[in-house]
């Protein structure tokens, strides 16, 4: 009987459990371990937020580069004219001025004059209001589409019907009237288009941060400006003309300095990408050149220079 008694004894004793050190040390082990792996999660969300940052980046900064790039190399084409200053129309050409009323149709007519742009500011650009601009150059560019238009016209779209040495500029509702007609063959009909670019405010916020966007005014349904948003994240725009007047030799100057924008045979832009959110954790203590400007954000905003140089068919 002793011998069932003790034996009961001792399989409670080893059936006892752990010690309050043993738990504590468990804990303790356990707090370390869970740490750890909180770590090692923060640490893999950072990589992902920071490379799909970097992903929408580089995306936006080759879409905005080539979208200017494109429209620069096409300013100054009149649809296969050779003498711009022979176009007419019951329209007809606008005398270039930098200045954009919201109003009727000039702006978008200014055809002689197939580059401009403003420096630092949108005075005189109606068209872009204050609420809307943000920082940086306007560069406005115009030209005729590269397609034909072979269909029906719209009534209140301008064209441009031109040959090799003539062309007439018009609203769709006038394209078969005697004053837009022209003798000479081959000829072509084209959308009449005119585009300014600018950096904005997108009207959208991320965590109460606004996000800017690359902007852009166009001639829409009715002949006169309206803006469109075309990419978000973009915050600084600079432009420089390069100018050739036969004494200093090519120069690159800011569009206030420029005289004369028929003399501009290339030019180079800056673009500056943002992510629309900040990183936690991260600052951006980088000084971006564009052009003769400088910008230190110094906030937690991942940021890519992008940069071009245009050769002008106007050189």
């Amino acid at each position: 009987m002793n011998n069932i008694i003790n034996k009961n004894l001792n399989n409670k004793h080893r059936q006892s459990g752990f010690s309050l050190i043993e738990l504590m040390v468990a804990v303790t082990l356990g707090l370390f371990l869970m740490t750890a792996l909180v770590e090692v999660l923060l640490s893999g969300n950072r990589s992902f937020t920071s490379a799909n940052h970097l992903s929408r980046l580089q995306e936006n900064g080759r879409m905005a580069t080539s979208m200017i790039v494109t429209d620069l190399k096409r300013a100054g084409y009149m649809g296969g004219n050779s003498e711009v200053g022979n176009i007419l129309g019951n329209l007809g050409p606008e005398t270039p001025e930098i200045s954009c009323n919201t109003a009727d149709t000039t702006w978008g007519r200014m055809v002689t004059e197939g580059v401009s742009g403003l420096n630092d500011m949108n005075t005189g650009y109606a068209c872009i209001p204050n609420s809307s601009y943000l920082r940086g150059d306007v560069l406005t560019v115009r030209f005729a589409s590269p397609w034909v238009v072979t269909g029906a016209l719209s009534d209140n779209l301008i064209y441009l019907r031109t040959s090799l040495f003539e062309g007439k500029i018009f609203k769709g509702s006038d394209g078969g009237t005697i004053d837009n007609n022209i003798d000479d063959t081959p000829q072509s009909v084209h959308e009449l288009l005119s585009y300014a670019y600018y950096v904005g405010n997108s009207g959208r916020s991320c965590a109460g941060a606004p996000v800017p966007a690359l902007l852009r005014v166009r001639m829409g349904p009715t002949g006169q400006p309206e803006t469109q948003e075309l990419l978000p994240g973009v915050e600084h725009f600079q432009v420089q003309y390069g100018v050739d007047d036969g004494v200093t030799g090519l120069q690159y100057l800011n569009a206030n300095v420029v005289t004369d924008f028929n003399q501009v045979t290339s030019a180079r832009i800056w673009l500056l990408i943002r992510a629309e959110c900040a990183e936690t954790g991260f600052t951006d203590g980088k000084t971006y050149t564009l052009g003769g400007q400088t910008y230190t954000p110094g906030d937690g905003f991942r940021r890519q220079l992008y940069s071009s140089v245009i050769m002008l068919r106007n050189g």
